[in-house]
């Protein structure tokens, strides 16, 4: 029986190899005909909808790619990671990514801390991270193959400070940001800012990750009146906070970041949303044609409008497919050169280059929650 046993599994192991022959393919050539890009980003958690917005976006932009016949004849396999918006688990994956010689490079992580977490291991192995949405001010200097698609916290913070400031009138504003690398790099630009063009910082809020209760920050704020409340979180916590906040008759003007571009900031926020003020990378009305046809094609695909953080994904990935074709598939050191060399890269998001910086300059659009809809702010 046990002869038997190895006798037909012998026979068919031959048989395969014979018909590998007849169709010239076997597992060294399949591997030789593919190129894998890296994908980390929050599948699960709080984050959830933001890390989706990643995958939708790039698969849609790596399927066209195959259909045109892929890059330098090979297929792109896109290898998807959950890092559930954990920067202990962004490392992990790192490891996982730089281990395996078929990914010349990587698009992710989705938070500034999960980013910067994994930037070391990027960097030793002379492989191109690309975030489209790490803004900490930082996390471009962890390396010399670390690339953003977003605006930093470095030009967002002072921009929405001028915004609350200068043109809103607001003199007396208080804080209220998750406290994390990104969170304290997004309150430290916009009350730097703030305070030079002389408003008065009532209160920094710090609250953490995961938290639910913000009665005793809502309590004390409610009690110092600010004339504006500057929130630097995403859609989980932001909602969480501005319906206890509703609960207990608080309602201030509420400026944000464009972290909370999201249709889950209006599912879970609900009124308690309604009128908040964030500038945004990208918004479906934009008439530009590269931001048009992004709409378009995404809209056609998934049926829903997409929000900022599909179209900076987006960009991430034609950026990478644009930098591949480039340089090769070969050699994962060549991808940062040719990414530099991409000068005026068009993208839903707007003009990108790296000639000066990995940062690059953006031009943000100012939008509302009117009537449970994103619409184009109107002074």
């Amino acid at each position: 029986m046990k002869k038997s046993f190895y006798t037909f599994y012998t026979a068919v192991f031959f048989l395969a190899i014979i018909w590998g022959g007849m169709l010239n393919i076997s597992p060294v050539i399949a591997a030789q005909d593919t190129v894998k890009i890296g994908l980390s980003a929050p599948l699960t958690g709080d984050w959830a909808e933001y890390g989706n917005d990643f995958k939708r976006s790039i698969t849609m932009v790596i399927d066209r790619v195959n259909r045109m016949g892929g890059i330098h004849g090979k297929k792109v396999i896109l290898e998807i990671a959950d890092s559930r918006g954990d920067p202990k688990e962004s490392v992990l994956i790192a490891e996982k990514f730089v281990a395996d010689p078929e990914i010349i490079a990587e698009i992710g992580d989705f938070s500034s801390s999960s980013s910067m977490a994994a930037a070391p291991i990027y960097e030793r192995a002379d492989m191109t991270q690309l975030s489209p949405t790490a803004s900490h001010m930082e996390f471009t200097k962890k390396g010399k193959n670390m690339f953003r698609v977003v605006a930093t916290q470095g030009y967002e913070g002072p921009y929405n400070a001028r915004w609350a400031v200068q043109e809103l009138g607001k003199k007396k504003i208080a804080t209220i940001y998750i406290n994390n690398d990104w969170g304290v790099d997004a309150n430290k630009y916009f009350t730097q800012e703030a305070r030079k063009l002389g408003a008065e910082i009532l209160a920094e809020e710090a609250f953490t990750p995961g938290e639910k209760d913000f009665s005793a920050i809502l309590s004390k704020l409610k009690r110092l009146k600010p004339e504006l409340i500057y929130l630097p979180t995403f859609y989980a916590d932001a909602a969480a906070i501005l319906n206890q906040a509703k609960r207990v008759r608080f309602n201030p003007v509420v400026l944000a970041n464009s972290s909370l571009f999201s249709q889950k900031t209006i599912e879970l926020g609900g009124d308690a949303v309604e009128g908040i003020l964030i500038p945004a990378n990208y918004f479906s009305a934009d008439p530009r044609p590269a931001a048009q046809e992004f709409t378009r094609e995404y809209q056609a695909l998934y049926g829903a409008l997409p929000n900022q953080f599909a179209a900076l994904a987006y960009d991430a990935a034609n950026l990478m497919v644009a930098a591949l074709h480039k340089a090769g598939v070969d050699d994962r050191a060549k991808v940062k050169d040719a990414l530099v060399s991409l000068q005026g890269f068009q993208g839903a998001t707007g003009s990108i280059s790296y000639a000066n910086s990995h940062d690059p300059e953006k031009e943000l659009v100012r939008i509302t929650i009117k009537d449970g809809k994103w619409v184009l702010y109107q002074p």
